[in-house]
């Protein structure tokens, strides 16, 4: 029985891609060979085998394989690496095991494998039905090859498809892009993420000063994005989250983990995690980092603090945030020597350690604003009851002011015991939950 483990959302992180597209700023790199990626693969596998010192304490739920391009490796990597997240870990029967990929990547073969492997959600990067704004973009695939792709995956027996898609993109029109939601939506996936093209500081598409031209107006996208929560509301998709879409009941489990402060492990090149640790009388240890890592430390009852925390909290389970390695070799390098004395560990704590960067011990201020920020990018918002239960006080006591204030504009709607952001609070989202920072 496992019914006394906690869930666990587990991210892998595969960075590479056929091609870097004009508008990405992830970490990610293009054109990489066979045996880079089996090293990587390789060294992946090592870290995840090291949470074997806590294992036990969890179950996992949710599994999110993204990237990079993760269908771009050859599938018997991807394989290698969900056996090694079940031989170190518990997995649940009804795991939702998502990976992404594009179109060009996707074929029959490797489709049908992941069917095989247990992967039971599919997301593809489509962002476009038009082929000249996708080549605008630097994608390195067409609509046609989204429809194979598409059609693929249901013969195979994907039964839970997403599909992303893009607005805001240089020389879209209106009547364009209504378009791409048409095709999208008669194709009937049971999920789709819409998300507004930014512009992201030192990518190709920042430089390329044509495209930019192209742009669309302030006013034309937000006509696309008021367009895009009519469609596809008409056509039967749910708006669930800031720019998550879905049928009933195929909501994304995994991005829920994030926005509702459930633990998640995140694995690979510069994946981030947060996990409530038991790490005793190591706490002190959390603070031994390497000099040469990218490291900020915060620890409870420091001087800046909003609140007073019981002892109790960090002797049992303390949130902690950690990212790893964001250097392609630096990460090769480290995880491939565990096992072999160099990097052997006793505790979590020690290996975090060892082998993480930006260690960030929560205070009780950071989890506070969390449960605000992230809850409220939820269309159902967040559950007052459950913040006074997590945090010992009322939400009035510590945001009464700025809940009001909102209320009063509009921006925010109180629903019984929930509180959460009106469709005018939802176009402004990120102005109204910046005051939420303490």
């Amino acid at each position: 029985m496992d019914f006394w483990k906690r869930d666990l959302s587990i991210y892998i992180h595969i960075p590479f891609c056929k091609k870097k597209c004009a508008y990405c700023d992830f970490l990610s790199f293009g054109g990489c060979d066979g045996s880079l990626q089996r090293e990587y693969v390789d060294a992946l596998c090592k870290e995840i085998e090291q949470y074997r010192l806590i294992a036990d304490e969890y179950r996992v739920i949710t599994i999110f394989i993204g990237g990079g391009t993760p269908s771009f490796i050859p599938a018997e990597l991807i394989c290698k690496v969900l056996e090694t997240v079940r031989g170190t870990f518990t997995v649940a029967d009804d795991c939702e095991i998502t990976i992404e990929g594009n179109p060009d990547s996707l074929t029959a073969d490797k489709i049908e494998k992941y069917i095989d492997f247990g992967i039971n959600r599919l997301s593809i990067g489509l962002q476009s039905a038009n082929d000249e704004m996708l080549k605008n973009l630097g994608r390195v695939h067409n609509y046609d090859q989204f429809v194979a792709a598409y059609s693929n995956a249901r013969k195979a027996g994907f039964a839970n498809i997403n599909v992303d898609i893009m607005s805001g993109l240089p020389g879209e029109d209106m009547s364009s892009y209504i378009r791409t939601l048409d095709k999208v939506v008669k194709m009937q996936p049971e999920h789709i993420s819409a998300y507004s093209l930014i512009v992201e500081d030192d990518t190709p598409l920042a430089e390329n000063e044509e495209l930019l031209a192209l742009l669309p107006s302030e006013e034309m996208d937000r006509r696309q994005y008021a367009q895009t929560k009519l469609f596809l509301k008409q056509s039967g998709y749910e708006r669930y989250e800031i720019s998550n879409y879905s049928k009933k009941g195929y909501e994304c489990k995994h991005n829920l983990r994030y926005w509702t402060g459930g633990e998640y492990l995140g694995v690979g090149l510069g994946a981030s995690s947060y996990m409530k640790l038991d790490i005793g009388d190591n706490f002190d240890k959390m603070y031994d980092v390497d000099a040469g890592f990218e490291d900020y430390i915060d620890g409870y009852g420091s001087d800046d603090m909003s609140y007073d925390l019981d002892d109790s909290v960090r002797n049992e389970y303390t949130p902690v945030r950690f990212k790893g390695i964001d250097n392609l070799d630096e990460y090769i390098g480290r995880f491939s020597k565990l096992g072999t004395g160099w990097t052997d560990v006793s505790t979590i704590a020690e290996y975090i350690n060892n082998c993480y960067t930006a260690i960030h011990v929560q205070k009780e201020k950071d989890e506070i604003e969390e449960f605000m920020f992230l809850g409220l990018r939820c269309i159902n918002g967040i559950d007052v009851n459950e913040f006074e239960k997590r945090f010992g006080r009322g939400i009035q006591m510590v945001y009464g002011s700025v809940i009001d204030k909102y209320v009063s504009s509009g921006h925010l709607v109180i629903d019984g015991d929930r509180l959460h952001l009106s469709d005018k609070g939802l176009d402004v989202s990120n102005t109204v939950m910046a005051e939420f920072m303490l």
